[in-house]
């Protein structure tokens, strides 16, 4: 079962398993609209230097990849 939205920014899913407060579902608010890209990652995931370092690192998977993609990252951006 997804979110369900019920007004503004709140929705209601379904909850932990051993959650019995409200049947079992979860209230909660969305941070951010959905489809939204928040101000604070735009700097990480608006650039060419993922892209690049996925590109490079495609033949590696799981943990490999994501340290090879830091080493990537680092070594563009120069730190």
């Amino acid at each position: 079962m997804g979110a369900v939205r019920i007004a503004g920014d709140a929705y209601i899913t379904k909850g932990p398993p051993w959650a019995r407060r409200f049947g079992g579902l979860k209230l909660g608010r969305l941070g951010y609209p959905p489809g939204t890209l928040p101000a604070h990652l735009k700097k990480f995931l608006l650039t060419t230097e993922p892209r690049k370092c996925a590109d490079e690192t495609k033949d590696k998977s799981g943990v490999n990849r994501v340290l090879a993609m830091n080493v990537c990252i680092a070594r563009l951006r120069g730190k």
